[in-house]
């Protein structure tokens, strides 16, 4: 920000401003952002012409969307924002109390590892912070970055293979790949599978349209192998279902499956061939989540899965 300013002198400048331009970022929208900050709709449209007077920038461009922001707009976003979050967080803190911190938790994380945290989270914040709050959500991979960059989101859990530089992370677990089927299937009573049982089945597989190639695919693929997947979902969540009225294997990270068999009475196997295991991760913003609030939290997610 310094140097898009040409170093004026912070003296002379209305820091609100940096209020209004991210506000109207995440808006892309004069009346909604004024309504946010609780100005009226000239005064909002005053202070972006003041905005576009010091960086000699339109910013945002009125489009059919909403207004659109210039790529100077795009590269003013980041600082500004973290500007914003080191100055609240400079002043909070000092005082941070969870038990009166009113704090909204933005955490993205896969849905076969939600059940194993997000339950126990809610219940401790409950109890140990009344008046904060969680939002979740469910992207994962790079859209999930995306969210951090943008301070969309406080958190991400899932499995990231590669963390860019600027992120922290966490290592929550360690969980090996296993296979799942109803009571009925003519392979119930295997404690492993075949190579030949295996590809000889149908299979179901878990996985947004954009997923990578999963951990067993790539391994089979490396033996010229391939299995048949017959049915393909987006969450897991309609899996117990399909599976309970199937003849269909699932294959998965053990964690969520020792969860399934128990809630749905299913059988778990071992897989035929030895995979790389699953980590999950905790992974955050190093420069928009240095907060004592942001600690206390992770600390929490790690303690619930000890």
């Amino acid at each position: 920000m310094i140097n898009t300013i040409h170093f004026m002198n912070i003296r002379n400048f209305d820091l609100n401003l940096l209020i209004v331009f991210k506000t109207l970022f995440e808006e892309r929208n004069v009346t909604r952002a004024s309504k946010k900050i609780g100005i009226t709709q000239p005064a909002m449209s005053n202070a972006l012409n003041r905005l576009r007077y010091l960086v000699s920038d339109e910013l945002f461009i009125r489009g059919p969307k909403g207004m659109r922001p210039t790529p100077r707009a795009v590269e003013l976003s980041m600082p500004i924002k973290g500007a914003l979050n080191n100055l609240e967080f400079a002043l909070s803190t000092i005082n941070f109390n969870p038990e009166t911190a009113e704090k909204l938790y933005r955490i993205s994380i896969s849905d076969d590892v939600a059940p194993l945290i997000i339950p126990n989270l809610v219940s401790f914040l409950e109890k140990k912070s009344p008046k904060s709050s969680l939002r979740i959500r469910s992207e994962q991979g790079s859209a999930a970055v995306k969210l951090l960059d943008s301070n969309d989101i406080d958190f991400a859990i899932g499995r990231f293979e590669i963390v860019p530089n600027r992120l922290g992370f966490l290592e929550l677990f360690i969980e090996n790949y296993v296979c799942m089927m109803n009571k009925s299937h003519n392979l119930s009573k295997e404690k492993r599978l075949s190579i030949e049982q295996y590809l000889s089945s149908k299979h179901l597989r878990v996985a947004p349209h954009d997923a990578p190639i999963a951990p067993i695919d790539r391994s089979l693929s490396q033996l010229n192998l391939e299995r048949e997947i017959f049915v393909r979902i987006d969450l897991i969540t309609m899996a117990p279902l399909i599976l309970k009225n199937s003849d269909l294997i699932l294959t998965l990270p053990s964690k969520t499956a020792q969860r399934m068999a128990k809630n749905y009475g299913f059988i778990i196997a071992d897989l035929p061939i030895e995979l790389e295991k699953r980590k999950t991760k905790l992974i955050w913003h190093n420069e928009l989540s240095s907060h004592p609030s942001f600690d206390w939290i992770k600390k929490q997610i790690k303690v619930d899965l000890c």
